[in-house]
């Protein structure tokens, strides 16, 4: 009786040509990227690249990257960190928008998927540890990069930057958590303990290495001999990755990044309301519940661009037609999209949801959507007929303004010489309907891509969530050993369980006194992070958003939470229920419904 082998990868590639061509070859054959891995021995994240079409073209190892990085871990000045970093601009084998991702830390825009839960799960699958042992670490050392360096075994180095870099962009592609998980956790196998961690805060977008965006800019600006204004200016108008692409180009190419239609401008933005920011006489205007359109015209030609630059044209085709009929040759116009009724009255913002969805619509999608009538609300210009406008003051640009868009498509406004004027506009705006209102500065310019304190958002707080606290968190690093944070958990009536929403820390000294006394005589049980305490403090909390996750066990964290109150009137069956926390998701600003 003849025993056949079956072939092994080697043989495969062979046989087929290339790495790539095997793994297709497999895929086809019915073998999924989890059954190659299994049986063939290759990387999961190799697997993955090849599925969608990776082509390897450079060897450079990220060993030499890392070495970078290292150095720059070690030089305490700014001056030698952007020393360091122009020699890194100014090294070969890296493309230009590698090497300026790789200095940002930043090597996709787009959200990739993977927060610490994930990088947990990951680093655990690849080096065997278990779930508490790296959680204890954690608390220790204070940074998932730390914990993986200290977990990985020592090994030759054999990843490329080019791998790495792409298998990075590649994670928002992967739908389920588990191919994310085996993605990381592939590429910290074969990583050296050294790789492992900038694996790691490369994937969470924070190396660590105690600069900012200003000493990228001027390392590239003195890289390729160029002033660092004129990359700022670029990067204001393109994003700061393409804008520090330009500067190799030089200082000619640099200055030709003019503000034109047709290109997107990143928007300015405006803080929160603060009374003593603020200088009278003011503009106020209506803040709606849309979303934001920046409206770009050349002749009969129109653009409209989101907040995140995507052009949305041909999915609302009927602004398109109110901005060709602006009474100018060329412009640029800041604005709001909103969505109405038969009658014009303004609809909440998940109808404007129902026209945004970022996708390609066949004819008939789009008809059903056009049942969603939308109108824009206008309330500044940056272009007009060859002319940039961004550095004349807002009362001059809002002359502009009113001279080009027709007085029907204008953000309702006022001039307000003092507080009671603008407090009497806002309750007049909520009784509208509105969010509330935003507040400009008369004298001020348009600062691009800026959050600035020249424009104020006033608007009530969100939805509050009435939470109670189930686990008190252990500091990391110096903290160690404190209480530091708490754990947030709303209820579930039908199954009478508590879900966790989210951590709160950074109370005050004096509640912190007070909680501690409480931790102690209502304790339960203790692990390495903390204690688990018996459910019997409620809290009032605010957020600025609520985000899916698979950090909680609700599914949802709560971003940026704050103790509004504690609220000793309710008990803990009194709590917001899961439910309500899943609306809340449902209808905020800018998210999609969940399915």
């Amino acid at each position: 009786m003849t025993i056949v082998r079956p072939p092994d990868f080697e043989e495969l590639v062979h046989v087929y040509g290339s790495p790539k061509a095997a793994i297709e070859h497999l895929i086809e054959s019915g073998f999924t990227p989890e059954q190659i891995e299994w049986k063939l021995g290759i990387p999961y994240y190799l697997i993955r690249l090849f599925t969608a079409g990776f082509q390897p073209k450079n060897p450079t190892p990220l060993s030499e990257v890392v070495k970078v990085y290292e150095r720059l871990a070690v030089i305490r000045s700014k001056k030698g960190k952007e020393t360091e970093l122009t020699k890194f601009f100014q090294t070969e084998g890296l493309s230009l928008e590698m090497k300026a991702r790789l200095a940002l830390g930043l090597i996709s825009e787009e959200n990739l998927k993977v927060g610490p839960g994930i990088i947990e799960k990951a680093v655990c699958l690849a080096t065997g540890e278990p779930p508490r042992r790296v959680k204890e670490m954690l608390i220790d050392y204070g940074e998932h990069g730390e914990v993986a360096y200290l977990l990985t075994k020592p090994r030759e180095a054999k990843l490329t930057v080019e791998e790495v870099y792409e298998a990075i962009k590649l994670l928002p592609n992967l739908a389920k958590i588990m191919e994310r998980i085996l993605e990381i956790s592939s590429l910290l196998r074969v990583s050296t303990p050294e790789e492992a961690k900038y694996v790691i805060r490369l994937i969470l977008g924070d190396l660590k290495l105690g600069y900012y965006q200003g000493t990228v800019i001027r390392a590239a600006a003195k890289a390729y001999g160029v002033t660092p204004e004129l990359i700022e200016g670029a990067c204001a108008m393109l994003g700061i990755t393409e804008g520090i692409m330009l500067a190799s180009e030089g200082e000619l190419a640099l200055s030709a990044v003019k503000l034109r239609p047709g290109q997107f401008l990143k928007p300015q933005l405006a803080h929160l309301y603060e009374p003593d920011k603020v200088e009278y006489p003011v503009l106020a205007e209506l803040k709606y519940d849309g979303s934001r359109l920046e409206l770009h015209k050349w002749g009969t030609q129109a653009w409209l661009f989101s907040r995140r630059a995507v052009e949305k044209s041909q999915t609302l085709p009927e602004i398109a037609e109110i901005v060709k009929g602006f009474n100018a040759h060329s412009c640029i116009v800041d604005s709001e999209v909103v969505a109405v009724d038969e009658r014009g009255n303004f609809l909440p913002f998940q109808y404007l949801l129902e026209r945004t969805v970022p996708r390609e619509l066949t004819k008939e999608e789009l008809e059903e959507r056009k049942k969603v009538k939308l109108t824009i609300r206008a309330f500044d210009i940056l272009y007009l007929n060859g002319r940039e406008l961004t550095d004349l003051p807002l009362s001059e640009r809002r002359k502009y303004l009113l001279e080009i868009v027709p007085a029907e498509y204008l953000a309702e406004g006022r001039q307000c010489k003092n507080e009671v004027e603008l407090m009497k506009f806002y309750e007049e705006a909520l009784n509208k309907g509105m969010e509330g209102i935003l507040v400009k500065n008369l004298n001020s310019t348009y600062e691009t891509g800026q959050r600035t304190h020249t424009w104020l958002k006033l608007k009530p707080e969100r939805d509050t969530i009435d939470c109670t606290m189930v686990k008190t968190l252990y500091g990391k690093g110096r903290r160690a050993g404190f209480y530091s944070s708490f754990l947030l958990a709303v209820r579930d009536p039908k199954e009478k369980k508590l879900y966790t929403i989210g951590k709160v820390s950074n109370l005050p000294e004096d509640v912190m006194e007070v909680l501690r006394d409480v931790i102690e005589q209502t304790k339960v049980s203790e692990d390495g992070e903390g204690v688990f305490v018996k459910p019997s403090v409620v809290v009032e909390a605010t957020y600025q958003e609520v985000q899916e996750t698979d950090e909680y066990t609700s599914g949802y964290a709560l971003r940026v939470p704050k103790i509004v109150r504690f609220r000793p009137d309710k008990k803990v069956e009194e709590i917001d229920s899961l439910e309500k926390l899943s609306k809340l998701y449902e209808m905020q600003y800018e998210r999609f419904p969940a399915k």
